[in-house]
Parts: structure tokens; C-alpha cells; sequence
């Protein structure tokens, strides 16, 4: 049996391919770490029963009260596990894919008792902590308000992330918890260590979620709701698009469409921007080679889509598609080929790096456009001449090119595999991939084809592309490796 499985680790962001180093297993080195996530679990489920009596919902403390003490006690016992001296990366990895796999499972729990069937309750569970979007219910109307509240804190945890908000409290972890931080998709320190990075993250989240209620209150005002203001703002800044009306936004007038527009946008650009801007530095919002490209390519899109739609929905849409955030004003199912691959495109390059936006980031793709030319330029000059390549004063290597590339290839080897999936279950090759890009891209707009009535080989497809999308396909591959080698193999026998 193979016992371990032997990686060398190198990390150059923002390409993010990581090259393990040091031994995958769980054992006790891992547990302990996975017992303190396991608090955190615990203490998110506690939030709703405290919200419930609020909206005269008592009966559905229970389904939140229980899952978060079992989540307690499984934290506890596991921490028992002696306290490991090191942990690896790939150790991180796995750690990080496991607690949101377990996460997802927990907090799928009051889904179930409220009546969903279990493969649609992980779904929407999924579907919350990876801020995509995609649902399986079909009225939110009738959903009670706790519920709905859950699922807007789903994807607001989610937006930072699980292992985010344990770093806030933890101490002593020393280099383990910059591992556990990177595991989770996050590389650039906003302060001098993990914690203080971690409470900043949180601060300027907080901060940008206060702005985005008030904006959106007092926009959709005479006819305006704090429930909703308070859920759509959660859900916007963590470009997660979960909704508490049943078209989404297409209800709403136009101020508050745009009000969402700028927390959209908000929550696609890289809290190293906001650390920035929020510390006086306001031109860093105008010269972040990212926030511009962001600019300049909803413009393009808003001019094309205004062709089918009015201007506000346009820019909306856009907006939505790129910040991988999924709100929507109209039927996109309704809209042509043309219009859907041009959402797809947007789907596919995502937000700013360093955001609670998914996809391959903007800042990826500007790296492969320059590494494009970056060749070319090359190629017209004597082999000993040396080019470097700059984007925004900043000079990457050719490994980070490389990487860069790569990576943005596994993405789309992916993506186009979970479309293969939809297209098998006998949907559009168009729609396939509109659907396919939503899910990895964490972005939750839809065409129709993920509901209740999806078979389970789509709804798996699209819960594993959604996890993928969050993490960044490495630490999935990471723990599908730590299985891998956990599977007993049958001895050599000597002839």
C-alpha cells in the first residue's frame, strides 16, 4: 500500500501552480489543524438560531442549534490529535478541500429539514460557501426569511473564506497558518503577518458590506426592505449572487441597479486596492492595471449587449457576468447565442486577483496577452538579447509566465470537461458552456439548466466545478491525490 504520496513545493503567484513537497496524510498532523475549522464551522451555524426568534421562526432553531454543536464536539475530539511541529503545504491543501467539503455538509443540514432533497441541499450548500450562486430552489418566496439569511452567510463567509475567518482568532500557528492561508486561494499579505492580514481582510469587508446596505436601503427606497438591503449586499460584496426576490435584480428601478453595480464592482477589485485606497491613497483605485482593465472591458460589453436589452440592464449583466457575481434583470435564457458566449467570455476571466471574485482573474489574463507579445518581440531579436516583462512596473519571470499559462489551461481542460457533461445530458453546446463557466467561475448566472429536475450526474459535475473554481483546481487535485494513495494496492507476488 502506498502510504504517502512525495511533492516538491514552489509558489510564484499569480500563476498558481504549486509543485508539492513533503508527504500527504491526514493522521493526527492534520486532524488538529481540522478541529479549529471545525469552531468555525460550529459558530456560523449559531448565527441563524440567534436570528431566528427575530423573524418569529423558532421551530428552525433546531436545525442550526444541533449541527453546530455536533460541529463543537467533532472540533474537540479532533483536537485532541497531538499538535503537529510542521505542516506542509500539500498538507494545507488537503486540510483547506476537506473543510469545505465538510463545511458544505453541515450546512446543508437545515436545507434538508426544511424539506430539500439531500443532493439539492448540498448543492445549495456548495453553492453558498463558494459565493457561486447557481440554486435549487425555485421560489424564494416561500422560503422562511432564517433560511434565506443562511444562505446570504453562506456566501459571505465564503467570499473571504473559511480558512480566512479562522485565522482572525487563531494563535501560534506560526508558518502553518501562512500555508493554510495560501491553501485557500489567497497569497498577498495586506499587514506583516497572516493574522493581522486576515483581520484586515475582515475590517475592509465588514466596512465595504456596511456601505453596500446603506447604499442599496436607501436607493430602492420609498419601497425599501432592510432584509433585503442587508442580503444583497452580503451577497454582492462577496460576488456571490444569491437573491431574496425570485428575478433577482429585474424588479428593482435603476438606482438601486446601480448602487449594485459599484458593490459588484467593489468586491472584484483586490483588497490590496481597498488597504490602499482606504489608508488615503485614492489614485491606486484609478492606476490598478487591474480596476482599469475591469473598466474598460464592461464598457465594451454594455455597448454590445445595449443591442438586446435597455442601457441599465446592459451595464448590470456585464458587470455581473465579470465580477463573478450573478445577479441578473433579465431572462438571459431568452437571449441568442451571440449575447450568451460574449457572458461566457466575461464569466471566464472573472474579477480582480486578491478579490472575492473567482475565474482565472484579470490580472492572468493580462499576463498571457503581454507573454503573447512578450514572444513575439523577442523572436525579432538576437537570441543573447535580454527582454523582460513588465506589467505595472512589475517584472515576471518566464516560470511565471509559464505557470500563468498553465494554469489557465487546467481551467479550461475543466471547464470544457463539465460543459462535455451538460452537453451529454442532452443540453446546447452554447448553454453547456454558459452553464459550465457559471459554476467554475463561481459566478451563478443560469440559462435553465440547473434546477431540481437536473439529473444527478449534472448536479455532481456542477458541485465539483463550483468547488474547483473556489480553490483553484491544485488543492482539489491535491486531495483527490491524498484518496489516491490512500487506496490499498494488491502486493507483488514473486514468480
Amino acid at each position: 500500500m502506498i502510504s504517502h504520496v512525495r511533492f516538491k513545493v514552489y509558489r510564484r503567484p499569480p500563476g498558481n501552480i504549486l509543485y508539492f513537497g513533503g508527504s500527504v496524510g491526514l493522521r493526527g498532523l492534520m486532524l488538529h489543524f481540522l478541529g479549529f475549522i471545525m469552531f468555525v464551522i460550529g459558530g456560523a451555524m449559531a448565527v441563524p438560531a440567534l436570528i431566528a426568534p427575530i423573524f418569529g421562526e423558532l421551530h428552525l432553531i433546531p436545525g442550526f442549534i444541533l449541527p453546530s454543536a455536533a460541529a463543537f464536539l467533532i472540533g474537540i475530539l479532533l483536537r485532541a490529535e497531538r499538535k503537529p511541529s510542521e505542516l506542509t503545504l500539500g498538507n494545507a491543501m488537503v486540510v483547506v478541500t476537506l473543510a469545505w467539503l465538510i463545511f458544505s455538509a453541515f450546512s446543508s443540514i437545515p436545507y434538508v429539514l426544511s424539506g430539500m432533497p439531500i443532493e439539492d441541499a448540498y448543492f445549495e450548500s456548495m453553492s453558498g460557501f463558494t459565493a457561486t450562486g447557481l440554486t435549487m430552489i425555485t421560489d424564494v418566496s416561500a422560503v422562511p426569511r432564517t433560511i434565506l439569511f443562511w444562505r446570504s452567510l453562506t456566501q459571505w463567509i465564503g467570499g473571504l473564506g473559511v480558512v480566512v475567518l479562522f485565522l482572525t482568532a487563531v494563535v501560534g500557528f506560526g508558518r502553518a497558518a501562512r500555508k493554510l492561508y495560501i491553501a485557500e486561494a489567497r497569497v498577498e499579505l495586506l499587514e506583516p503577518s497572516i493574522k493581522d492580514t486576515a483581520r484586515s481582510l475582515w475590517k475592509i469587508y465588514i466596512i465595504l458590506t456596511v456601505l453596500g446596505i446603506a447604499g442599496l436601503y436607501l436607493a430602492s427606497m420609498p419601497n425599501a426592505s432592510l432584509f433585503e438591503a442587508v442580503n444583497h449586499a452580503m451577497t454582492g460584496i462577496a460576488t456571490g449572487g444569491f437573491s431574496v426576490r425570485n428575478d433577482s435584480f429585474g424588479s428593482y428601478g435603476a438606482p438601486a441597479c446601480l448602487v449594485m453595480v459599484l458593490i459588484m464592482m467593489a468586491g472584484a477589485t483586490s483588497f490590496v486596492v481597498h488597504r490602499r485606497w482606504m489608508a488615503g491613497r485614492w489614485r491606486e483605485i484609478v492606476k490598478n492595471v487591474e480596476v482599469k482593465l475591469m473598466i474598460g472591458i464592461i464598457i465594451f460589453s454594455t455597448v454590445i449587449l445595449v443591442l438586446s436589452t435597455d442601457a441599465v440592464s446592459a451595464l448590470f449583466q456585464a458587470t455581473s457576468a465579470l465580477t463573478g457575481t450573478g445577479f441578473s434583470t433579465v431572462n438571459i435564457g431568452g437571449w441568442g447565442d451571440a449575447q450568451k458566449s460574449l457572458l461566457t467570455l466575461l464569466m471566464i476571466i472573472g474579477g480582480g486577483y486578491g478579490s472575492t471574485s473567482s475565474a482565472l482573474k484579470l490580472i492572468r489574463v493580462i499576463i498571457i496577452g503581454k507573454s503573447v507579445y512578450w514572444l513575439l518581440k523577442k523572436s525579432f531579436l538576437p537570441e543573447r538579447a535580454v527582454v523582460p516583462m513588465k506589467i505595472a512596473g512589475k517584472e515576471y519571470s518566464e516560470r511565471e509566465m509559464m505557470e500563468t499559462t498553465l494554469y489557465a489551461l487546467i481551467y479550461i481542460i475543466t471547464l470544457i470537461a463539465g460543459a462535455a457533461v451538460l452537453a451529454l445530458l442532452g443540453h446546447g453546446i452554447v448553454d453547456s458552456m454558459f452553464e459550465s463557466a457559471s459554476a467554475q467561475g463561481n459566478v451563478g448566472l443560469s440559462v435553465g439548466i440547473t434546477s431540481p429536475l437536473m439529473p444527478l450526474a449534472g448536479k455532481i459535475s456542477l458541485t465539483v466545478q463550483m468547488l474547483v473554481g473556489r480553490l483553484e483546481i491544485i488543492p482539489v487535485i491535491a486531495f483527490l491525490g491524498y484518496l489516491f494513495s490512500r487506496v490499498p494496492r494488491p502486493s507483488r507476488r514473486p514468480f
